[in-house]
């Protein structure tokens, strides 16, 4: 249930007929569907509207932990938002500064968690940012 508010009430009211698509909460599962979406669906074609009452969309509980021994499970060769792109986020990741222990003697690469959910969050951004996701910061019932 969304709360009381113009916000909401202008979602539901919208005389445009657009279909909305009403995604319930912003981990990643949440924001991995919001990102395909918007990256492979026409322009404007829905209202795509991510309900996570966090200030970020992406990382959710499994990747905002800020402890750094929490790290990713598999190597970052094996992660990826973007299927059809295996190196999407080890390219990404190799713009920011990584601790030389991160890094194994075979040479690959476990960030802490809070990595790929920081990189989960700037692939988002351009779209929260054109308005192509938006996030309606509440919780849904």
């Amino acid at each position: 249930m969304f709360p009381d508010s113009s916000e909401a009430r202008i979602l539901m009211e919208r005389p445009d007929h657009r279909p909305d698509v009403v995604i319930l909460g912003g981990g990643f599962a949440g924001a991995a569907t919001a990102f395909h979406l918007a990256r492979n669906g026409p322009p404007g074609a829905a209202e795509i509207v991510v309900v996570e009452p966090r200030p970020t969309i992406g990382p959710g509980l499994a990747y905002s932990t800020d402890d750094p021994v929490h790290r990713i499970n598999v190597p970052a060769t094996r992660m990826t938002l973007v299927a059809d792109d295996p190196g999407h986020f080890a390219a990404w990741l190799a713009k920011v500064p990584v601790p030389a222990d991160a890094t194994t003697a075979r040479g690959d690469v476990y960030p802490a968690r809070e990595v790929f959910g920081r990189y989960v969050a700037s692939e988002l951004a351009p779209f929260l940012a054109s308005g192509a996701v938006r996030h309606l910061r509440c919780r849904a019932a």
